[in-house]
């Protein structure tokens, strides 16, 4: 089995990436954003490799193909189908959590309520994957998502 604290630090960094709308994120952003995923899916890899647990590392590999395709978009997908990528691996990454040690299925519910529990507000979820060089740079998305770091209201202005 892979590493519990490893197995949550790839959530919490595809939770980031999902709760920031980093597929969204057009120009630089863009690139940044991939190659957070990139670097993210090369420590599934690791864990995948690291794991002896089979049905683990079948997650584990569904993960890394969910998160390799978002990155890479070789489909031309919308952003929107990569961002279905992105929640696809999420979703994966909680069930394993939830999975580890027990020999039944982990409810949905209970992944549910898992991803619910590290919900990242986007503001902060942004400053914690993109530089601060890269808050404005970042067209908006044609679907319409937000594509740059919300910009917060000016103290004082209602």
């Amino acid at each position: 089995m892979t590493d519990a604290l490893a197995l949550d630090g790839l959530l919490r960094r595809a939770l980031l990436a999902y709760n920031a709308r980093a597929l969204h994120a057009g120009a630089e952003a863009e690139v940044h954003a991939a190659a957070f995923l990139n670097g993210v899916a090369a420590d599934v890899l690791k864990a995948m490799d690291a794991s002896g647990d089979h049905a683990e590392r079948e997650v584990l590999a569904e993960v890394y193909r969910c998160l390799s395709m978002a990155a890479d978009n070789p489909l031309g997908q919308s952003c929107r189908e990569r961002e279905e990528l992105l929640n696809l691996a999420r979703h994966s990454l909680a069930y394993a959590i939830l999975q580890r040690g027990s020999q039944e299925r982990a409810a949905e519910e209970k992944v549910h309520e898992l991803l619910a529990e590290r919900w990242t507000a986007s503001l902060l979820a942004w400053s914690q994957i993109f530089p601060a060089c890269l808050d404005t740079v970042s067209p908006p998305c044609a679907c319409g998502a937000l594509g740059t770091r919300p910009a917060l209201a000016p103290a004082g202005s209602e």
